[in-house]
């Protein structure tokens, strides 16, 4: 790839997906799985609009569920611009828990940006006075990235199809290459696609691992392989540091995360919770590889979400990147095996709950709504 980059703020994240969409001369790609009807969103909305009165193809693809509240009437000035714009399993169509997570801007099939972010005034620079959300995206520029074309019209074309039985039990592990010095992968998993891909990806990038490494996640519950997998690592002199973040939108996730801590420093994991903000990133670091991109360390990207991930071998962005953990890491409290031990009942009611509902209850109610769709 001729140009990579990793970017941590929101506010230099929209101004550069921003350039690279009043540049555009040819096609803009855009998914996303929340798109909100604010200032950010609405900027966001008229730069695509813009690009789409000058003659450029714009494609705009959403997640019905995770852009709910934004009003049909949002969309009027794109579509009256010229542009397409199209819901990903609308809810009225059943398939309510197979969403679309992936977020994806691709222009003129030459440059991309991937990551965590969402269009929302709370990644760009805060809502009502809190902190921006911490969070990543990846920059990649160069003829690689044309491979993206096909995997965005592919979710293009799903967004209102059925979803085959046979497509959430699919399983396939990644291919066994080894990436050159500033050789990027992308991997796209979910439903119908490579299911469970993006967990295993993670897996086979930990096994790996020879130094350390870096976990910053935002919603941290993953399946008992990628646990055995870190605790693989630490049995062989890997250091192995995870963040997550105390402050959530997603109470449950935190809950069912904190049940694991006793499991995870037991095994000489390094626990570290992000106080500032929300944590929302999905960043690992092992060595002098990266993997950027929407999947969460959890069951829902595992099972039942679409994700896109990137894995790039850069030795200088894998050590800005640690540069920016180390930077996380001096604003978050380290959790301590002891203190965990002595919380409270309460909290402990809240772990098992969680547990459950994060689990079981989600999974269990996915294939109930797979089969019933079906018949």
């Amino acid at each position: 790839m001729s140009g990579l980059r990793l970017v941590g703020d929101g506010t230099t994240a929209f101004a550069a997906m921003f350039a690279a969409i009043d540049r555009a001369r040819t096609s803009v790609f855009l998914e996303m799985y929340l798109f909100a009807a604010d200032g950010t969103g609405r900027e966001y909305r008229d730069r695509l609009a813009a690009a789409a009165l000058r003659g450029v193809r714009v494609m705009v693809l959403v997640d019905a569920w995770g852009s709910w509240t934004t009003p049909e009437a949002f969309w009027a000035p794109l579509r009256a611009a010229g542009a397409d714009v199209r819901l990903f399993h609308p809810i009225r169509r059943g398939l309510f828990p197979f969403r679309n997570h992936r977020k994806l801007l691709l222009v003129d099939d030459a440059v991309a940006w991937l990551g965590g972010m969402n269009v929302a005034d709370e990644y760009r620079a805060g809502r009502k006075g809190e902190p921006p959300w911490r969070d990543y995206l990846l920059g990649v520029e160069g003829p690689g990235v044309a491979r993206l074309r096909r995997s965005f019209l592919r979710m293009w074309v799903r967004a209102e199809r059925r979803l085959l039985l046979r497509a959430f039990f699919r399983r396939r592990a990644p291919r066994d290459e080894v990436l050159p010095e500033g050789g990027v992968r992308f991997f796209a998993s979910g439903p119908g696609e490579t299911a469970r891909l993006a967990l295993q990806t993670h897996r086979e990038v930990i096994r790996s691992a020879r130094v350390s490494v870096d976990l910053a996640m935002g919603y941290f519950f993953p399946p008992g392989r990628i646990l055995r997998e870190l605790g693989r690592a630490v049995g062989r002199g890997v250091r192995v540091r995870l963040l997550v973040t105390r402050r959530t939108d997603v109470p449950a996730m935190r809950w069912a995360a904190r049940g694991l801590y006793g499991r995870l420093l037991r095994a000489g994991i390094e626990v570290y919770e992000f106080l500032p903000a929300i944590l929302h990133a999905k960043l690992a670091i092992a060595d002098d590889t990266l993997l950027v991109g929407s999947a969460n360390l959890d069951l829902r990207s595992d099972r039942l979400n679409h994700e896109l991930t990137a894995v790039v071998r850069d030795a200088a962005l894998a050590a800005g990147a640690r540069g920016g953990f180390e930077s996380d890491l001096a604003r978050s409290e380290r959790v301590d095996l002891a203190a965990w031990g002595n919380r409270s009942a309460l909290d402990k009611v809240r772990e098992l709950i969680s547990y459950w509902l994060i689990a079981r209850a989600d999974i269990f109610l996915s294939r109930i709504e797979l089969f019933r769709t079906r018949w």
